[in-house]
């Protein structure tokens, strides 16, 4: 008896979140699968207190780096030239969390990391 309880609630957990689209004949979980960049970003030290270096290593097109505060209004943005890096100083922002969007234009790709300001 709690053998099967657990697996309702895990299945229950599991099912929680999942988006189902049609596609053709098919039953699809989120729609079309979509493959990761080849390019990645490191941001350090992290957690920080505003002053931080972004490396970007993979790509060397022209990247827009957008900073959004918790509750989604951007704080920051910046244009620089990937397979490089930048120093950013964000020191004027109140403490807490944010969030990087690193968008490669050409491509259409996005890559999204977390800061934390203290």
């Amino acid at each position: 008896m709690k053998r099967t309880i657990l697996f309702l609630l895990l299945g229950f957990i599991s099912f929680q979140g999942m988006a189902f689209t049609k596609a053709g004949s098919e039953n699809v979980i989120g729609g079309e699968p979509k493959a990761l960049p080849n390019w990645d970003i490191k941001i350090y030290p992290n957690p920080n207190n505003g002053v931080f270096s972004l490396m970007i290593t993979g790509s060397s097109a022209a990247l827009d780096v957008l900073v959004f505060n918790i509750i989604g209004e951007k704080v920051f943005e910046l244009q620089i030239i990937g397979d490089h890096g930048a120093k950013l100083d964000l020191s004027n922002l109140q403490k807490g969390l944010y969030v990087i969007q690193v968008i490669d234009r050409n491509k259409s790709e996005i890559v999204t990391r977390r800061i934390n300001i203290e």
